[in-house]
């Protein structure tokens, strides 16, 4: 019965303030509205049952001046102004009151103690606070004025009962009715701060799962990018170590390494992002020859500038280090992110590539006559997504990357980026590292030859993959090798199981992404085996996924080793040595 009661009191209460003005139904303010009419009809009240004389001018007055109040805040005037002006009239009606009716022996003095309640609740603590005291303030003038026989002389009669009554009865009921608003109000805010809570969790959970759908996406383009790009590299190592003495041929493999590196770069660009924002891509320094690489970037532009009316040279400082230590891969990707944008947006005079030395330091630096930044694009241009004009990629091309991803690399070399731009001039963009000369390396055998200490051994392999371009380049690096090895094949990791069940295999290379059973999977159920001759097998781990988590487990499925692909064929035929001269 109770909650009945209650549920429709609310029901009438909601009504009503459907019915307000627009003002009045924001917040605290419906709440304000029914505490101040309750005033007014209270001021009304007493207009006409006070035995003073102008008491009914007095309270009519003070109701006229709330109704003002509340008038004012419908067009406008700041809440705080509202009550902080009419806890200030009843101030002054209340003192007029309390000295013509005793003083501090008044029944009125009783309403003081509603006077800082409506700061206090409405507008902050601090404003309740300042009111307290000054009421307290007034308290001891009156008291005061009470000791000293300033006060008017008061004879109270049997016509102030029913006032006297009306008064602590009224101020009783006041005392709670301003903590229940504000008990409501609390309960009101609490609800919309739950909501709220609930709405951001939801929100929080969505974000999560774009994120996850947005690292599954990377890393599934990225391995079927890779997967092509296995092949391409691959079948070219092998093509240059069977035309050695062909300078000719030498000359155009290379180009062909070099375009398809290139294309790494680039297909690298949109997961090197995702993993500089969260935090994953450290660099992998190596000690190289500072001028062929940087002229190795140069070249890669040539056959497109043979058709463009261009000045495109590059100036190389005698003084700088010939080796340097630092992660070749990615100043390579700079560089070629600089020259690439600087050679798509200008179309006449001049693109020159400089390097530097600073004494310590070298400093890269691409310029360029093109068509220049609009200052107003300038702040944004390192953002990602960002181009300086809005028809810039219909018109140029690009996917808005590079100069985002190039900037974070620069910081995780150790060096930092910067441009200068006149719109209809030009372009400069720089880099500068913290490079140093350090000791040339111990020269390896240069050599293209796949070259192994057992390679008359007649090695058994395994090869698991479901790509037949992938495990045919797997065999062909296998057999070149080692000429006497037999090379098994499975297209999943179920197959993989089944041949090593019948057939003598010395090491498996196992790639991770396969439909039926993937090489996690195969990986672990070999581990797992009682067979000791399976469960000791090397396996290799052969794989295009990226995905550090996915790397993590499928090198805790049982892998000796995992590379990635594209990987070189030196490379992998020197690590599957290691693992079949393991003890």
């Amino acid at each position: 019965m109770i909650v009945q009661i209650k549920g429709a009191l609310q029901q009438g209460f909601e009504r009503i303030v459907a019915r307000m003005p627009g003002p009045y139904r924001e917040g605290k303010m419906p709440y304000i509205v029914f505490f101040v009419s309750l005033v007014i009809a209270i001021m009304l009240v007493y207009s006409a049952i006070s035995p003073y004389h102008n008491a009914t001018p007095l309270f009519l007055s003070m109701a006229a001046w709330l109704s003002l109040l509340l008038l004012l805040i419908n067009f406008g005037m700041p809440l705080s102004w509202g009550v902080h002006l009419g806890t200030a009239a009843g101030a002054c009606v209340l003192a007029y009151a309390v000295w013509n009716a005793g003083g501090v022996f008044s029944p009125r003095l009783t309403w003081l103690l509603i006077l800082p309640l409506t700061p206090f609740y409405v507008i902050s603590r601090r404003a309740g606070l300042a009111w307290l005291g000054l009421v307290w303030l007034g308290q001891a003038a009156i008291a005061l004025a009470n000791h000293f026989g300033l006060v008017p002389a008061f004879e109270p009669g049997p016509e102030h009962a029913i006032s006297s009554w009306v008064t602590f009865s009224l101020v009783t009921g006041m005392l709670i009715i301003v903590p229940l608003i504000y008990d409501r109000l609390h309960v009101i805010a609490v609800k919309k701060s739950l909501r709220y809570q609930q709405e951001l969790e939801a929100k929080r959970q969505e974000l999560e799962l774009t994120l996850q759908m947005r690292e599954h996406f990377i890393a599934t383009v990225s391995h079927e990018l890779r997967t092509p790009m296995n092949a391409i590299l691959g079948f070219n190592a092998l093509l240059l170590s069977s035309v050695q003495g062909k300078p000719e041929a030498l000359k155009v493999l290379n180009h062909t390494r070099q375009s398809a590196d290139h294309l790494m770069t680039v297909i690298n660009d949109i997961l090197d992002y995702s993993q500089l924002q969260a935090g994953k891509l450290v660099v992998q320094p190596e000690t190289f020859e500072l001028r062929r690489v940087v002229e190795h970037a140069f070249e890669l532009f040539k056959p497109r500038v043979k058709s463009m009316e261009l000045d495109y040279h590059i100036e190389l400082d005698e003084q700088l280090p010939a080796w340097v230590h630092t992660d070749r891969h990615r100043l390579m990707q700079v560089l070629v992110n600089l020259l690439g944008n600087a050679l798509k947006f200008t179309h006449q005079g001049a693109v020159v590539l400089r390097v530097q030395w600073q004494n310590p330091g070298v400093l890269f630096s691409v310029q360029d006559t093109g068509i220049g930044i609009p200052k107003a694009r300038q702040l944004n241009i390192f953002k990602r997504f960002s181009q300086a004009e809005d028809d810039t990629q219909a018109r140029y091309g690009g996917n808005g990357l590079g100069l985002a991803i190039s900037q974070k690399l620069a910081h995780l070399l150790g060096g930092e980026m910067g441009f200068e731009s006149e719109p209809g001039q030009g372009s400069h963009f720089w880099l500068r590292l913290p490079l140093t000369a350090v000791p040339a390396p111990l020269q390896k055998k240069t050599s293209h030859k796949l070259e192994v200490q057992t390679a008359q051994t007649a090695w058994h392999f395994l090869v698991a993959d479901d790509h037949p371009i992938n495990r045919l380049l797997v065999k062909k690096v296998l057999q070149s090798a080692w000429p006497a090895c037999t090379v098994l094949e499975a297209v999943n990791g179920q197959q993989a199981l089944d041949l090593l069940h019948t057939e003598p295999v010395d090491l498996v290379l196992m790639d991770m992404v396969m439909p039926v059973m993937d090489g996690i999977a195969a990986t672990a159920a070999l581990r797992m085996g009682t067979d000791p001759r399976l469960s000791q097998l090397p396996v290799l781990g052969l794989t295009a996924n990226v995905n550090p988590v996915d790397l993590e487990r499928f090198k805790m499925a049982g892998l000796n080793e995992v590379m990635l692909k594209p990987f070189e064929p030196a490379a992998l035929c020197e690590k599957i040595e290691q693992l079949l001269r393991m003890p």
